[in-house]
């Protein structure tokens, strides 16, 4: 033993007989993990009135503000961070806008997207990003447009608003997670998917608005029309692509923060628990 470490043992034995506390050293610090991210893209608004809905970010002061879905959901539940981007005809869709996101939402806007932004979402998906669609008329007519897109190039297509009034739409038994403690969801004028016999191989059917005669459900005349034999008329799907999750839900309404008249809004049929269960699912919480 060299003679520098008896004197150190010598020292510790002494400072252990005498009482003295020998230092330790302090566990490091484990640093806390950054909050996933939630990115809307939102549509500009419907050009005929110029206003502003579903906003995330805005004062929650009108009925179809969602920032109870941002601060009670996603922010205080599922522990997520939320930002928003306007869809306007001089913004771009960007892997670099992207690329941060545990979820980007897409709220459909009166403008086709240009291919690099398909691109850029097909290869934030391929990559284990989550994506979710919704359409509606107060984005603009075709509002759509945008959504399909990309949804074509899954051989799916999401069907202009029906403008039918407000319904409530059951949920089967299902197992999976978005569909758990969820008997009905309330939506009005929907946006309905069109899913192809082909695409029903990777998607999966969640809930329909059926029969598609009722009121609430009905299709326009148009859209009746093209729906073939073996095609399911969807208002809510997922699909999964490696670690990539995409959803299609067909009404935002029901993220409104209320109370609505005629629309709909969380706090009606099991629409809150939803939310919780499509954003925890998309998000992997």
């Amino acid at each position: 033993m060299s003679r520098v470490r008896f004197i150190i043992l010598l020292g510790m034995a002494l400072a252990a007989c005498a009482g003295t506390p020998v230092p330790t050293a302090l566990p490091s610090a484990t640093p806390t993990p950054a909050p996933k991210r939630v990115l809307f893209i939102n549509g500009n608004f419907i050009p005929e009135s110029g206003y502003p809905h579903s906003r995330v970010t805005d004062d929650g002061k009108t009925p179809e503000s969602f920032s109870r879905l941002r601060a009670e959901v996603l922010e205080s539940d599922l522990h997520l961070a939320v930002d928003e981007m306007i869809l306007t005809g001089a913004a771009a869709i960007t892997p670099e806008i992207l690329k941060n996101n545990a979820v980007v939402v897409l709220g459909s806007n009166n403008r086709h997207l240009q291919p690099a932004e398909v691109d850029a979402l097909q290869n934030y998906y391929a990559a284990g990003g989550s994506l979710l669609f919704y359409a509606d008329f107060q984005y603009g007519p075709d509002n759509w447009a945008s959504d399909n897109d990309f949804l074509t190039t899954q051989g799916i297509e999401v069907l202009p608003d029906n403008f039918q009034p407000r319904t409530k739409i059951a949920f089967a038994a299902s197992p999976h997670p978005i569909a758990q403690n969820i008997k009905q969801i309330e939506v009005e004028g929907i946006s309905q998917f069109l899913i192809s016999d082909a695409a029903q191989k990777n998607a999966t059917i969640i809930a329909t608005c059926s029969p598609l005669e009722r009121s609430g459900c009905a299709l326009q005349p148009n859209e009746q029309a093209r729906v073939k034999a073996k095609d399911v008329v969807a208002c809510v799907f997922v699909q999964q692509n490696g670690a990539g999750r995409l959803a299609g839900l067909c009404d935002r309404n029901l993220f409104h923060n209320g109370p609505q008249k005629d629309g709909t809004d969380l706090n009606q049929a099991d629409n809150l628990i939803f939310a919780k269960n499509l954003f925890g699912w998309l998000a992997r919480k």
